[in-house]
């Protein structure tokens, strides 16, 4: 007897023979819910008054009064299109099975009397066909509703693109708008202006660290009142300073979270909901962006953090770069100084020597590092940096004596070695101003050309006779630059050699003087060399070239 939670599958069995109807009820009625009728006008009306039944096999004798098993077999299907039909007989003629299974559109067609393992099995497919039918019939309804959601989220999408795109034009005019300021005063101020306009808010602030990053201080801001911009957070406290020093943001969505996290320094955050996320530029916190005061005292959503930290990290690069540039002015600073110290010195060169220098060292740097061993050692950084160290590879003759350095001859073997200690004076000048604090890295790199440009790739050279790659690369480089500027540049005690002498003696010098590398940079380089040579010459009286 069936039951409200009777979970078997329907059966419908359709037969004028009772002992039929009645051995397939017994047969099955552990596996399934069996229904049957004796005419196929019964069975229809039993479809019709139990419709919600879901009968997954319909299995229906041929020979019946009234109606045949094919002409109900395709009335039921009106009923239950997804109900799998199989025809039980016993007439096995062909134009029957032919006409069942087209006009009948059954599902399996099987003779009287039926083995118990056939029919079993026509019927375990029936259910397996049922189920794929219904499971295809469903998927559909899920395809037209999932159409249905997807035109609507095309919708929503069309207009998030829309927002996305004003957004990102809006974060392209702020970026463009920092491009053009020149302090880190104008830079906060714009950007603590901008935030609170992009991002809706009432209150901004822009907290800057000290010189040693022992306190936090509000550099520019919006909305906040005059004390609380004033005061300095210890680096040790309050979200703020834990936000700096994690390089990690945090977003309070509740006046509760905020109470929560809330400590002494955060006073002006203390009553809405903010974001607070850390200004970093190339790996280094150089401050930290809040937020508070949103329109309606609304919580913060996602686009509107990934805002924040779209903006912190264009305010953090601009920052960074005005540091930068502040760092150079104060290493020109330190140059100055260090030139003052050795005022009662004087040194001969020409500006155009340093000149000529900056451009071929800059010639064979680029080149190397393109197409040489050298190129992963050769950054852009350390092409500036050679391009801004080499006027100080002879800093330290300003250190030797007039007699000896303006003499209008050739030097004796007593004066080349007071010379030669020039490599080592200029050396331990920019040492003693990289040791004093000035640590840049053009200062470290100008201190290692001043004391190797002399060097030899074969250990003769001076002041301490290294050979090969202990030689700095850079002191390598302007190496073989400072001996082209001399052999084609006139001295007081010679002429001006022509550009093709001046190739073959350095070229000679290949394992003894020069390192091969920057020869073969060098003479790929050779008519940059000479057209820098002759337009950036000296203002000398006419001399006659050696050939």
């Amino acid at each position: 007897m069936a039951t409200a939670n009777d979970h078997r599958p329907h059966i419908l069995c359709v037969d004028d023979e009772p002992n039929v109807v009645d051995a397939i009820r017994r047969q099955y009625r552990k596996q399934y819910q069996v229904s049957t009728a004796s005419s196929g006008a019964e069975a229809l009306e039993l479809l019709k008054s139990e419709s919600e039944k879901p009968f997954g096999v319909i299995i229906s004798d041929f020979n019946m009064p009234g109606m045949d098993g094919i002409e109900f077999l395709g009335a039921a299907r009106q009923y239950r299109p997804d109900s799998s039909m199989v025809m039980l007989t016993g007439r096995a003629e062909l134009d029957i099975a032919v006409k069942a299974l087209h006009e009948g559109r059954i599902f399996r067609f099987l003779n009287k009397p039926c083995l118990s393992e056939v029919l079993e099995q026509a019927i375990e497919d029936g259910f397996k066909q049922f189920e794929l039918i219904k499971s295809e019939r469903d998927l559909k309804v899920q395809l037209e509703y999932a159409n249905a959601q997807l035109a609507g989220l095309n919708t929503q999408l069309e207009q998030k693109v829309e927002q996305r795109t004003k957004t990102i034009r809006s974060m392209n005019e702020f970026i463009t708008g920092l491009n053009g300021l020149t302090s880190v005063a104008e830079i906060s101020e714009y950007a603590a202006h901008a935030t609170a306009e992009l991002l809706h808010s009432e209150q901004v602030a822009i907290f800057l660290p000290d010189k040693n990053c022992q306190s936090l201080h509000v550099r520019a801001s919006i909305g906040v009142g005059e004390e609380a911009a004033l005061q300095k957070l210890l680096t040790g406290t309050g979200i703020t300073a834990q936000v700096f020093a994690s390089k990690r943001a945090q977003v309070l969505r509740s006046d509760e979270e905020v109470t929560l996290q809330y400590q002494d320094g955060d006073d002006f955050f203390q009553q809405n909901a903010l974001i607070c996320v850390p200004m970093v530029s190339s790996g280094t916190t150089v401050g930290v962006l809040n937020i508070t005061g949103h329109l309606g005292n609304e919580a913060y959503s996602d686009e509107d953090i990934q805002g924040a930290r779209s903006i912190a990290e264009s305010t953090a690069t601009a920052i960074s770069s005005q540091n930068h540039m502040a760092q150079r002015d104060e290493a020109q600073e330190a140059i100055i100084l260090a030139l003052a110290t050795l005022s009662e010195y004087r040194d001969p060169e020409t500006g155009g020597h340093l000149k000529r220098l900056q451009h071929y060292c800059d010639y064979m740097a680029r080149y190397l590092q393109t197409d040489s061993p050298y190129a992963s050692e050769i950054t852009d950084e350390f092409v500036y940096d050679l391009g801004r160290s080499s006027p100080l590879h002879d800093i330290g003759k300003v250190g030797i004596p007039d007699s000896i350095l303006c003499k209008p001859g050739r030097l004796t073997d007593e004066e080349f070695e007071i010379m030669k200690t020039h490599a080592a004076i200029g050396g331990d000048t920019l040492k003693q101003i990289v040791l004093d604090g000035h640590n840049h890295s053009f200062l470290k790199m100008g201190m290692q050309i001043a004391y190797c440009h002399h060097e030899k790739w074969d250990g003769s050279g001076y002041p301490k006779g290294i050979a090969g790659k202990q030689i700095p690369l850079s002191a390598r480089i302007l190496a073989l630059a400072d001996v082209y500027d001399a052999l084609t540049s006139q001295r007081v005690y010679k002429p001006a050699f022509r550009h093709e002498k001046a190739m073959g003696i350095i070229t000679e010098g290949i394992g003894t003087h020069f390192d091969p590398l920057i020869v073969e940079a060098f003479l790929a380089c050779r008519e940059e060399f000479q057209e820098t040579a002759i337009r950036l010459k000296d203002q000398v009286p006419a001399t006659r070239l050696l050939e």
